[in-house]
C-alpha cells in the first residue's frame, strides 16, 4: 500500500488512452511535414510521451529522446498560442521532469538522479520555483525509494515548512500526504493524516480530491492491520468515505480504487463471494477509462475465482493478465519501428529546416521595424488622450466620492453576508459528509427510504445506521434541541457519540447505548453546573436481527412504530431526553418486537406531525401521521417516501416550515 501511494505523489498519474498509438503516430507523423512549425512538433511528442509513460516507460523515454533531439537543432521557439517567445530551457526543463519518471518507473535510479539533477539546475538557472518545486519533490522520492528516508523526509519537511510560511493550505496538504506514503510509524502517521483532513475540512473551499487521497490512505493503513477486527472495521467506514468524495468529485479511477480495497476487505474477512463482486466492479470501470481492467484487478478476480473454486474463470483472468503484457510489448515495438523511420528523415531534412527557418527570421525583424515604428506614433496619441481623461476624472472625483461610499459601505455588507452564507453552507458539507451514506444503507437496508427535509440549510434532526459482524443493524432518528446552527452541532455530537459507543466501546443494548449517551453529553456540555446550557435530543433507536426476525427499541420522547398486516402497534419512548433532566435521573426502558416478514417499522423526528398548513393552518397532528403511514404501508418504499414528500409539500402549501423533518421505514425481508 506504501508504494502504491509513494507513486502517486510524483505527479497525477495520466490514465493509459486507447487513443496512445494514435497519439504517438500523429506527433511521428508531424515531425515529417516542413510547415510545421518546430514549437508545435515538440508539444505533440511531449504528449505523446506522457500519455505512454506510466504504460511504457521504455518507449516513453525512447520518444522523449527524439523530442529532445528536434529541441536542440531548434533555432529558436515561438509558442503561436500564447503569442509568447520561450527558451529552449523551458522546453528541456520539462522532457526532463518526464524522462527522469520513466527511468525511476524502470528502477534505473542512477541515470534518475542525473537527470533531475540537471533539471534542478535548469530550474535554479531559470529562476522556475514551480520547475524547482517538482523537482525536489522527486528527489525526495527517488531518496525514499533507495532507502535515503531521512534526506526524502527533510526535502518534504522543509516544503511543508515553506508551505505553512507562506500560508498556502494546499502545498501543505500536498507535503503532508507525501510524508505519510513514507512513515513508517503507523501511529504517527495516522495522527498526521487525520490532521491533515482536519485541514482539509477547515479550508474555505473543501478539496474533496484531497479528501479521497486521504481516505484512501487511511482505509489502507487499517486493512493492511488485519488482525485486529476492529482496524478492518475502521478500514471500512475509511473506505465509505473514500466512495462518498470520489462520487461527488466524478473521479472513476477513485472509485475503482475503492473497489480494489474492498475486495481485499471482503478477502481479509473470508467473504470470497462479496470480494469477487467488488473486483468485477472495479474491472468494469477500469474499462470504461482505459478500455482494459488493470492487471491489479485481474489479479484480484484470478485470486477470488480461484478462491471460490471456480478454476475456469480464474484460469481466463490469469490469460488476460498474459495477453496485456503482450500487447504493450507490441506496442513498444510499433514505437521502436517509427522512430527509426522519423531519424531517417530528419538527417535529410535538418539542414533545410534551419536554412528556411533563418530567412523567416530576417523576415520577422524587418516587420519588428516597421511595426515599432507605428508604436511611437500610437503612444504619442495614447499620451494625449490619457491627460484629458485625467482632467475629466479630477473633475468628477467630488461628485463621485459619496457615491462610491455608499457603494463601498454596500460591498462590505454584501461581503459579510455572504461570508455567513458559505460558512453555513460549509457546516451544511461537514454534516453531510459525517452522517451515514445512502450507498452504504441501501447496502445494509435495500428496502428502506428516509424522509429528511431540513428547516433551515443545517438541520438538528440526523439519522444514523451501523451493521455489526453479528448481523445486527442499528439505526436511528434524532431530533436535537433548535435547529440550524445550533441543532447542527448537537447532531454532530450525537453522531460522534453513537459511532464512540456502538462502534468502538462495542455496547450493543439499545437502552445502554441511550445512558451511556446521555451520559456523555452531561460531562462534555457540563450541564451539571450552574447557568450551563440544558441541550439534549429526543431519539428513536432500533436494534434489528434480519434473520431472528426480531427488534429491540429505546427511545427518548420519540416512538417506534410497527405495521403488520393492517395492525399498528406504537412502542412509546420514555418521557425523558437524552441530556441533563432537573429530575432525578431514570434508566431507559427497552422494549423487544418480533417481526414478521412484510412488516413495516417506522421511526421518525416530531416535525412532520407538527407541521401547520392545510385549508385552516392547523397541525398535521400525531394521529392522522400514524394513520397514514398505516395506509401506505404495502407500498414500496421508493413510493412510500414519493407520497411523504408529496402529502407534506401539499400540506405545508404557502405556511412557513415550523422544524427540521425526518422519517425512517424499513421493510422486514
Amino acid at each position: 500500500m506504501k508504494k502504491y501511494f509513494l507513486l502517486f505523489s510524483i505527479c497525477i498519474l495520466p490514465y493509459l488512452s486507447l487513443h496512445s498509438q494514435t497519439k504517438i503516430d500523429d506527433a511521428l507523423r508531424i515531425l515529417r511535414v516542413d510547415s510545421i512549425h518546430d514549437s508545435i512538433k515538440i508539444k505533440k511528442i511531449f504528449g505523446a510521451s506522457n500519455s505512454i509513460m506510466y504504460s511504457n516507460p521504455d518507449s516513453g523515454i525512447k520518444l522523449l529522446d527524439i523530442g529532445l533531439n528536434e529541441l536542440n537543432n531548434s533555432i529558436q521557439l515561438y509558442n503561436v498560442d500564447d503569442s509568447l517567445r520561450l527558451s529552449k530551457g523551458f522546453y528541456l526543463g520539462k522532457f526532463l521532469n518526464l524522462k527522469g519518471i520513466g527511468l525511476f518507473l524502470l528502477h534505473r535510479e542512477r541515470e534518475c538522479l542525473d537527470v533531475w539533477l540537471k533539471t534542478e539546475k535548469i530550474a535554479i538557472r531559470r529562476n522556475d520555483s514551480k520547475l524547482k518545486k517538482t523537482t525536489r519533490n522527486n528527489l525526495a522520492i527517488l531518496y525514499s525509494s533507495s532507502g535515503r528516508k531521512k534526506e526524502a523526509l527533510k526535502i518534504f519537511k522543509e516544503q511543508r515548512e515553506a508551505a505553512i510560511k507562506n500560508k498556502d493550505t494546499s502545498e501543505i496538504i500536498v507535503a503532508n500526504i507525501n510524508i505519510s506514503a513514507i512513515w513508517d510509524e503507523v501511529d504517527s502517521n495516522l495522527i498526521l493524516l487525520e490532521n491533515t483532513k482536519s485541514l482539509v475540512l477547515k479550508s474555505k473551499i473543501v478539496n474533496r480530491r484531497s479528501l479521497s487521497a486521504i481516505y484512501q490512505m487511511l482505509s489502507g493503513i487499517y486493512l493492511d492491520s488485519n488482525s485486529n477486527k476492529n482496524n478492518l472495521e475502521k478500514g471500512k467506514i475509511y473506505l465509505d468515505s473514500l466512495f462518498h468524495f470520489a462520487q461527488k468529485t466524478s473521479q472513476k479511477s477513485r472509485i475503482a480504487d475503492y473497489y480494489q480495497l474492498l475486495c481485499l476487505y471482503y478477502i481479509q474477512k473470508k467473504q470470497y463471494y462479496d470480494a469477487l463482486k467488488s473486483a468485477e466492479k472495479s474491472a468494469k470501470i477500469d474499462k470504461e477509462i482505459t478500455g482494459i481492467a488493470s492487471t491489479n484487478t485481474l489479479d484480484l478476480l484470478y485470486k477470488t475465482n480461484k478462491q471460490l473454486k471456480y478454476y475456469k474463470e480464474a484460469n481466463k483472468f490469469l490469460e488476460l493478465f498474459v495477453r496485456n503484457k503482450d500487447s504493450l510489448e507490441e506496442l513498444s515495438a510499433k514505437e521502436d519501428i517509427s522512430k527509426y523511420e522519423s531519424e531517417k528523415k530528419f538527417e535529410i531534412k535538418q539542414k533545410l529546416d534551419s536554412l528556411k527557418y533563418i530567412e523567416e527570421i530576417r523576415y520577422q525583424k524587418a516587420e519588428t521595424r516597421a511595426k515599432d515604428q507605428e508604436i511611437k506614433t500610437q503612444k504619442i496619441k495614447e499620451t494625449v488622450l490619457i491627460i484629458g481623461i485625467f482632467l475629466i476624472i479630477g473633475f468628477l472625483a467630488f461628485v463621485y466620492k459619496q457615491l462610491n461610499t455608499t457603494k463601498k459601505q454596500k460591498i462590505v455588507i454584501e461581503e459579510k453576508k455572504q461570508e455567513i452564507t458559505d460558512s453555513i453552507n460549509y457546516a451544511k458539507k461537514i454534516q453531510d459528509a459525517m452522517m451515514t451514506s445512502l450507498v452504504y444503507i441501501k447496502d445494509i437496508l435495500p428496502m428502506s427510504f428516509i424522509f429528511f427535509k431540513p428547516k433551515d440549510v443545517v438541520s438538528g434532526d440526523f439519522y444514523w445506521i451501523y451493521k455489526d459482524l453479528e448481523e445486527n443493524i442499528f439505526f436511528t432518528v434524532a431530533d436535537c434541541t433548535g435547529h440550524g446552527v445550533p441543532g447542527a452541532f448537537m447532531s454532530m455530537i450525537g453522531t460522534s457519540l453513537l459511532n464512540e459507543i456502538v462502534i468502538e466501546k462495542g455496547i450493543k443494548d439499545t437502552d445502554e447505548i441511550l445512558n451511556e449517551m446521555r451520559d456523555q453529553i452531561i460531562k462534555s456540555l457540563r450541564q451539571e453546573e450552574e447557568g450551563a446550557q440544558k441541550d439534549g435530543m429526543d431519539i428513536s433507536l432500533c436494534k434489528l436481527n434480519m434473520k431472528k426476525k426480531t427488534v429491540e427499541f429505546s427511545g427518548a420522547h420519540n416512538s417506534l412504530i410497527h405495521v403488520s398486516g393492517e395492525e399498528l402497534k406504537t412502542y412509546r419512548g420514555d418521557h425523558q431526553p437524552v441530556g441533563f433532566l432537573v429530575e432525578d435521573k431514570r434508566p431507559f426502558n427497552k422494549h423487544k418486537v418480533k417481526l414478521k416478514k412484510e412488516d413495516m417499522l417506522y421511526i421518525y423526528s416530531d416535525g412532520y406531525q407538527d407541521q401547520f398548513g392545510g385549508a385552516k393552518g392547523k397541525k398535521y397532528k400525531s394521529a392522522k401521521f400514524k394513520k397514514h403511514l398505516l395506509s401506505i404501508s404495502k407500498e414500496s418504499e421508493d413510493k412510500q417516501l414519493s407520497i411523504l414528500e408529496k402529502d407534506f409539500s401539499s400540506w405545508k402549501n404557502s405556511y412557513e416550515q415550523v422544524d427540521d423533518v425526518c422519517v425512517m421505514g424499513v421493510r422486514i425481508i
